[in-house]
């Protein structure tokens, strides 16, 4: 009977390892896509639409270029949080409405390495957040309900 049991949970081990394995950030096939802002500019983003991706997000990056950043893709609109535990980086957050319009930003979100991080939320509810370098949303005076235009992309920057 002990036997038995062992092999079962070995089994199960195994079949656990397997499943994360699979659904490891660092396994996941990256996806991209183009935000295009104020005045033409464009943005090469990180596009994480998992619940893992996202809880994943910017964590422990040491660099994000000035013309990338991360879009967080929900299924719905609702109240979205964020917070920069093991972020390294200090960043800008803009929260768009699900017809592409900013709806919220915070600026200037200062990285954390103490326990507890605090939380920061949006004002309204928001289908997407975009994470971009904090100074962005001055750099490039964007606003309250300005349009936003997402694009998928096929490849990967500079490919």
């Amino acid at each position: 009977m002990n036997t038995q049991l062992t092999a079962l949970m070995g089994g199960l081990i195994l079949l656990l390892a397997a499943l994360t394995a699979q659904s490891s950030p660092a396994t996941d096939t990256k996806k991209w896509g183009l935000v295009t802002l104020a005045e033409d500019y464009r943005l090469d983003v990180e596009i994480v639409d998992t619940q893992t991706q996202r809880a994943l997000g910017l964590m422990y990056r040491t660099q994000l270029a000035e013309n990338q950043g991360m879009l967080f893709v929900y299924p719905d609109e609702a109240m979205r949080g964020v917070w920069m535990k093991n972020t390294l980086l200090a960043l800008d957050v803009l929260f768009l409405s699900e017809d592409g319009r900013i709806v919220n930003m915070l600026h200037n979100l200062s990285p954390c390495a103490q326990t507890p991080c605090p939380a920061y939320s949006s004002e309204t509810k928001a289908r997407y957040m975009l994470e971009v370098n904090a100074g962005f949303i001055e750099r490039h005076q964007l606003k309250i309900d300005q349009a936003v235009i997402i694009e998928p992309r096929h490849t990967e920057p500079g490919n």
